[in-house]
């Protein structure tokens, strides 16, 4: 009887370790950093399901900004570095859903979204890093499991203000109005400040967006746009009067909307100076 408790005993600190070790083994990621185990579903923390690994590189949770990586993501994420060329910048576009809940201080879960992926990326200096973000529509399932969110892009390091005959485009990342977080623009609405300062010229701003999204709010997107370089403007002294502001949305683009280049030269304010 005594031996007989003695194995039963060993039987069940066998099936305790194994299942110890277990855990471990699925708490960590192959660099040893811990990734989630359980997230909200529809944003209830009450409601939780467990995650595994995506057959995707990276990964999201409906309403969260943590990317979750796949077994197969070192892989990929070394050719996107190995990919990127001298006079290239690597644009991280995070994307998200209106329906999504935006619980951090960014100004949407897309931006949140990017912000988490350049992290993954400590070899890339800031300087050759864009981040930018885009709404998409909800597709089925994404509620309650992993999904893409993300598109990675080698763009040209092109010039963010361009002059043609009397007009100057400025470009726009996507959904970007808060502020204009460019020295390049800054420096060319200084200049512009100072000359209808003295000629007393007054100032056409147009805003512009490409066709991802509704027609209304990319018309009122477009009116922001116009709205933070008239408000740089009024900040360097030109009188209010001098300054007229309005927006087109997507109804008047540059050129067509068929690629990401060209939908990146349709966020733009036109200024015009009119004599």
């Amino acid at each position: 009887m005594k031996y007989l408790i003695i194995l039963l005993w060993l039987i069940l600190g066998i099936i305790y370790f194994w299942l110890w070790n277990s855990g471990k083994n699925n708490c960590c990621d192959e660099n040893g950093l811990a990734i989630e185990s359980k997230m909200p579903v529809n944003g209830d923390s009450s409601d939780t399901k467990t995650l595994e690994k995506p057959d995707l590189p990276l990964a999201f949770n409906w309403s969260s900004p943590l990317a979750v990586k796949g077994d197969g993501f070192k892989a990929y994420r070394d050719s996107i570095i190995s990919s990127l060329k001298d006079d290239e910048i690597l644009e991280i576009t995070g994307y998200y859903r209106l329906s999504e809940k935006n619980t951090g201080n960014e100004e949407n879960l897309g931006i949140a979204r990017a912000k988490e992926i350049r992290k993954l990326f400590p070899e890339i200096p800031d300087e050759k890093i864009r981040l930018l973000s885009t709404v998409v529509d909800e597709k089925p399932g994404e509620k309650t499991g992993l999904f893409a969110s993300a598109l990675f892009n080698n763009a040209l390091n092109q010039k963010q203000v361009k002059e043609i005959a009397n007009t100057a485009l400025i470009y726009f990342p996507p959904n970007s109005v808060k502020k204009l977080n460019s020295k390049e623009i800054e420096a060319y609405l200084d200049e512009v400040a100072e000359v209808v300062k003295v000629t007393g010229e007054k100032v056409s701003l147009s805003g512009h967006t490409d066709n991802i999204g509704p027609d209304q709010p990319n018309l009122i997107l477009g009116q922001n746009r116009a709205d933070i370089i008239k408000t740089y403007l009024l900040k360097k002294g030109v009188p209010a009067t001098q300054v007229i502001s309005e927006s087109k949305g997507e109804k008047a683009p540059f050129v067509p909307n068929t690629s990401l280049d060209n939908r990146a030269k349709n966020r733009r304010v036109e200024l015009k100076i009119i004599k």
